[in-house]
Formats: C-alpha cells, sequence, structure tokens
C-alpha cells in the first residue's frame, strides 16, 4: 500500500516536472516569436520612414520643377520682351554715340565743356553695353571656330575701355606668353567675354586698382586671365555670379558674366573664377589650343 502510494506520488511528480518542462517551452517559443514580431514591426517601420522620406523627397523635387519651370517661363518672356526693347533702343543710341563723338573733337579746346561731354559718352557707351549683353542674353548662339590671336582681341577689348579705365584711375599690367598666342575660337564671341570681364574688373576698382592681364598656354589649353584688385568676391554670393540677373552692385543688371559664361561655352571652352574677400578677382577663360601652337 505504502509502494502503491510512493509510486502514485512519482507519477505526480513526474507529470508536474513535465507540465512545467512544457510551460518553459512554450514560454521560450512565445517569447521568439514576440522578439520576432518586434524585430518584423522595427523593419515595417524603418521601411516606412523610408517610403515616407522618398515621397517627401519627390514632392519637393516637383516643388522645385514646378518653380523652376515657372521661372523659366519668366525669363523667356523677359527676353523676349528684353530683345525687343533692345532693338529699338539700338537704333538711336547708335545715333547718340557717333554724334557724342563729333561733340567730343569739336570740344577739344573747351576743357570744362569737354569733360561734361566724356561723362555723357560715358553714360551712352554703359547704355550701349547693357542693351549689346540683353541682345546676346536672348540669342542662341552657334561659334564659328577659327585660329584667333587672343592678344590682338584682348587688346582690342582694352582699347575700348580705355576711357573707362581712365576714369577709375587704374592701371593695366599685362603679362603675355608671346606677342601672339593662338587658340581655337570664334573672335567674335570672344571678344564680347573679355569686354565683360574688363568691364566688371573696372567697375570693382571704381576707385583705383590694377587691372592684370595675362596670357598663357600649357598642353592644350590657352588661359586667358583677367583679374583686378577690387573688394573681391564673398564666399556665399561665388556661386550665383553667372546666374542670370544676378548682381552684387546695387545698379548691376546682372547679365555680364552670364553673357560671358555661355559664350565661353558656346566655344567649348571654360570660364572659372578665384576670389578672396579683400584680395580681389580672376577670371579664367580656357580655350583649346589652335593646332601648331602647342
Amino acid at each position: 500500500m505504502e509502494a502503491e502510494t510512493l509510486a502514485g506520488g512519482q507519477r505526480g511528480f513526474d507529470g508536474l516536472q513535465q507540465a512545467f518542462t512544457s510551460f518553459a517551452s512554450a514560454t521560450a517559443r512565445l517569447e521568439h516569436e514576440y522578439a520576432a514580431l518586434r524585430e518584423r514591426l522595427a523593419r515595417m517601420t524603418a521601411e516606412l520612414e523610408e517610403k515616407n522620406a522618398l515621397l517627401a523627397a519627390s514632392l519637393e523635387r516637383e516643388r522645385r520643377l514646378e518653380a523652376e519651370a515657372l521661372r523659366q517661363s519668366r525669363l523667356a518672356a523677359m527676353g523676349e520682351m528684353a530683345a525687343m526693347l533692345a532693338h529699338e533702343v539700338r537704333n538711336p543710341l547708335g545715333a547718340m554715340e557717333l554724334f557724342t563723338g563729333l561733340l567730343l573733337q569739336d570740344l577739344r579746346d573747351r576743357p570744362e565743356t569737354l569733360r561734361l561731354a566724356q561723362q555723357v559718352a560715358s553714360g551712352i557707351a554703359s547704355l550701349n553695353h547693357l542693351v549689346t549683353n540683353l541682345l546676346e542674353f536672348t540669342r542662341t548662339r552657334e561659334a564659328r571656330s577659327a585660329v584667333v590671336d587672343c592678344v590682338a582681341v584682348i587688346e582690342d577689348a582694352v582699347r575700348y575701355t580705355t576711357d573707362l579705365l581712365a576714369a577709375s584711375r587704374i592701371d593695366v599690367v599685362r603679362r603675355y606668353a608671346a606677342p601672339h598666342v593662338r587658340a581655337r575660337a570664334d573672335e567674335n564671341l570672344l571678344r564680347p567675354v573679355l569686354l565683360n570681364l574688363i568691364r566688371n574688373a573696372a567697375q570693382a576698382m571704381a576707385s583705383g586698382g590694377v587691372l592684370t592681364l595675362v596670357i598663357s598656354r600649357a598642353d592644350d589649353v590657352v588661359r586667358l586671365v583677367v583679374s583686378d584688385t577690387g573688394a573681391g568676391i564673398p564666399d556665399e554670393v561665388r556661386a550665383d555670379i553667372f546666374r542670370p540677373f544676378f548682381s552684387t552692385r546695387a545698379q548691376g543688371a546682372g547679365l555680364g558674366l552670364t553673357v560671358a559664361h555661355g559664350l565661353v561655352r558656346a566655344m567649348g571652352g571654360a570660364l572659372s573664377v578665384e576670389s578672396a574677400p579683400g584680395r580681389g578677382a580672376a577670371f579664367t577663360v580656357e580655350l583649346p589650343t589652335a593646332e601648331g601652337e602647342r
């Protein structure tokens, strides 16, 4: 009887131990499944956040594209209007420039009156330059590649700006690799590029300074550098200086550098700038070297 009681107790203990073992196993399985569910939930949450971020980026990109399309549309309309106005203004402006030139010759023996007339001539030249930039900005120019003497072209640009340089008391320093440095370019496009760069440099040195013109040749590239001793270009706006209608001057139209950049690209070249605040700016035009000039 006692043996049967002990045997029954042992069976009960074994059953209880088996139940605890099953419970522990079930608990471990549930914990494993719970951990897997948490991992899956975390993965789904991360995927959802990533998709939300992509959606937000897509919406922002779409907003920027719409804004850029609107801006381009406005620029196109402004370009058409500017071209129309420029054509209308250019004819009377040309006549004014011609008659002012004749007037300057007649006033050579009257210094005081001549000085006033020179101011008028300078204003007309500035307006003519602005009109030219407007027309260049609205045109789609195709370069006619030829062998161009860069020294002759840059000297033409200097001659055209002689009065502006003299009025601002600007000294010109020339550093040419040779009397004639030839590149593959379009003379009719290169001349307005250099004219814009020289005028831009002169305007940066309104109280005087030094304009340095450098022409060098290396490997397959001719480099034309126009540098000034002005205030320089602030770091925060340097990336925008070639953008249309952007100007750091209150009265600037913001087209000169844009036009220069576009014309250089049309010739297959590159236009870049180096500047440090208070140390002036240097604009570099790179053009392919003419064959036989290496």
